[in-house]
C-alpha cells in the first residue's frame, strides 16, 4: 500500500506519522478514480476527533512523486497484534475486555459520524504507552476497500471480515462490530474463530461454520461471555449488536457483575467504616460498634460458605454431565442423547483457590474435514484402533468467491487422555483420491482439541490445535 514515516511538523514542532499511498501498477483511469476517492476518505477521516481514534491532521500529494499521503497523529506504542503475541497469544480477560470496550466506544463515535472503517483487526489497533487502544487507518482502509470492490476484488483480512463483506456487499457499522467480535474471541482464547490453511478455507468458515464457544477453551469462563462473543459474530447482521454503544454496555455490565463476592466484601467494608466513624463521634456507642463488627464478620463468613457451596455444586454438575469412558467412544451425534441415569465416572481432585473441583478424565477431539468431493469416506485410527468411519457428502451450494464446492464436516470424539498416534485416511469413489497421514498427539482433558483435515488435491493436510 505504501510507506509510513515518522516526521516533524515544523510549524508547531510536533511528531507526526506520514502514510504515503502507492499508485504503482494502476492504469490512468483507475488512478484518477483512486485520487478522487482519496480526497473523499481523507475528508471523512479528518472529521473524527476521539481519544480512541488516531487523528488525521492533513492530506496532500508529494510534489515530486505525486503520491497521495495522510498526515496523522503519531502514537508512541505498538500494534495490538504485537501486544497479543508478546503475551503468548492470549491476553488476560480484564485487559481483553478493556480493549474491546475502548474500541467499541471509538467505533460508536465514528459510526455516528457516518464513517465506517472496514478493516478492523489487531494490526490496525495501536496500544499507547499508557495502555489504551486507538484505531488506526480510518480512511486508508475504506479507500482500498472501495477501489478493490470496483475492480471485483476483496480487500481486507478474511479471518476478521464479516460474511456480507466476503459476499461483496458494502460494509456497515455491524460489519466493524463483527470484526471486533472476532478480535475479542482471539484475545480471550488465543485462537481465531475461523481458521484454515488457505484464504478460501477461512472464507468458507466465516460464511458457513459456527465457531466453538470461548468457554470450550477455558471452562471457568461464565456462559454470559459466550453469549456476548457469539452475539457479536453472528453471521446474520440483523442478529448482531447494532451499535458500538450496545456492545460496550454489554461488556461493561458483564465485567461489573463478574465478581459478586468481591462486591459483597466491599459493601461490608463500607458498613464497617461507617460504623467505626459513628462510634468515634459517640463514645457510648463504641461497645455496640464492636458487637456490630463481629456480626458482620460472621455474616461475611456465611456468605463465603454459601458462594463456595454454589461453586462446588456447579463443578459437580459440570463433571457429571460428561461421560468419561475407560477407553474411547465412537462419534458423538450432533444432537446429544438424554442420559437416563448418571454413569459412574473417574474424577480427580484439583485444588484451586481453596475449592475442590471435580474434573472428568476424558480428552475431547473435534475432527473438521474440509473436502470437495461429491461423496467419499474419512477414517480415523487411534493407536491402530478404528474410532471413526464417516461418509463424506457433497453439496449443491455455490458462491462467486469459490471456484469449486467446499464442504466442512465435523465429528466429535471422546477417549482417554495421554499420548496417542492418530492416523487419518480419506478416500473418494473409484480410487480418484486415496491419501493417508499420521500425527502424534498429546491429548489432555479439559478444553476441546481440534483436528483439521484438509483434502488438498496434491496431499492430505492434517493439523492439530
Amino acid at each position: 500500500m505504501g510507506v509510513v514515516y515518522r516526521g516533524r511538523d515544523p510549524k508547531i514542532d510536533r511528531l507526526v506519522a506520514i502514510k504515503t499511498i502507492s499508485l504503482a501498477g494502476k492504469e490512468e483511469g483507475e488512478e484518477h478514480e483512486y485520487r478522487e476517492r482519496f480526497v473523499q476518505e481523507a475528508r471523512a477521516a479528518g472529521r473524527l476527533a476521539h481519544p480512541g481514534i488516531i487523528t488525521v491532521f492533513d492530506a496532500g500529494e508529494d510534489p515530486e512523486t505525486h503520491e497521495p499521503f495522510f498526515v496523522m497523529e503519531y502514537v508512541a506504542g505498538r500494534p495490538l497484534s504485537d501486544e497479543i503475541a508478546s503475551a503468548g497469544g492470549r491476553l488476560p480477560l480484564a485487559k481483553a475486555l478493556k480493549f474491546a470496550c475502548e474500541i467499541a466506544d471509538a467505533l460508536q463515535y465514528a459510526h455516528s459520524h457516518g464513517v465506517i472503517h472496514g478493516d478492523i483487526k489487531p494490526a490496525n489497533i495501536l496500544v499507547t504507552a499508557d495502555g489504551h487502544a486507538k484505531i488506526a487507518d480510518f480512511g486508508v482502509a475504506r479507500l482500498n476497500q472501495a477501489v478493490a470492490t470496483h475492480a471485483g476484488k476483496i480487500f481486507g483480512s478474511p479471518a476478521y471480515m464479516a460474511p456480507e463483506q466476503l459476499g461483496g456487499a458494502e460494509p456497515d457499522a455491524r460489519s466493524d462490530l463483527f470484526s471486533l467480535g472476532v478480535m475479542l474471541y482471539s484475545m480471550i482464547t488465543g485462537f481465531r474463530p475461523f481458521q484454515g490453511n488457505s484464504a478460501q478455507t477461512v472464507c468458507f468458515k466465516v460464511m458457513n461454520v459456527a465457531p466453538v464457544p470461548v468457554s470450550s477453551f477455558q471452562p471457568d469462563l461464565p456462559p454470559e461471555l459466550d453469549r456476548i462473543v457469539l452475539h457479536a459474530i453472528a453471521k446474520d447482521a440483523r442478529e448482531r449488536y447494532q451499535s458500538g454503544a450496545e456492545m460496550a454496555a454489554d461488556i461493561r455490565s458483564f465485567a461489573s457483575n463478574d465478581n459478586s463476592f468481591a462486591e459483597a466484601t466491599r459493601f461490608f467494608t463500607r458498613v464497617l467504616e461507617h460504623d467505626r466513624s459513628a462510634a468515634g463521634q459517640s463514645q457510648p456507642g463504641a461497645t455496640l460498634s464492636r458487637r456490630a463488627e463481629w456480626q458482620i464478620v460472621v455474616a461475611m463468613i456465611a456468605i463465603a460458605c454459601v458462594l463456595t457451596g454454589m461453586e462446588l455444586a456447579k463443578g459437580y454438575r459440570a463433571a457429571t454431565a460428561v461421560v468419561a469412558p475407560p477407553g474411547f467412544v465412537a462419534a458423538v451425534p450432533r444432537a446429544p442423547a438424554v442420559q437416563k441415569s448418571i454413569p459412574e465416572i473417574r474424577t480427580r481432585k484439583v485444588v484451586h483457590h481453596s475449592r475442590i473441583v471435580a474434573q472428568p478424565e476424558t480428552a475431547m477431539l473435534r475432527v473438521e474435514i474440509l473436502h470437495q468431493f461429491a461423496s467419499g469416506k474419512a477414517s480415523v485410527w487411534l493407536d491402530q484402533q478404528l474410532i471413526m468411519d464417516q461418509e463424506l457428502r457433497g453439496n449443491t451450494q455455490r458462491h462467486s468467491l469459490f471456484r469449486s464446492v467446499l464442504m466442512n464436516e465435523t465429528t466429535k470424539l471422546q477417549f482417554a487422555p495421554g499420548k496417542h498416534k492418530l492416523q487419518i485416511r480419506v478416500t473418494s469413489p473409484a480410487g480418484m483420491y486415496d491419501k493417508t497421514e499420521s500425527i502424534d498427539a498429546n491429548l489432555t482433558p479439559g478444553p476441546e482439541h481440534v483436528l483439521y483435515v484438509n483434502c488438498d488435491k496434491r496431499k492430505l493436510e492434517v493439523k492439530l490445535q
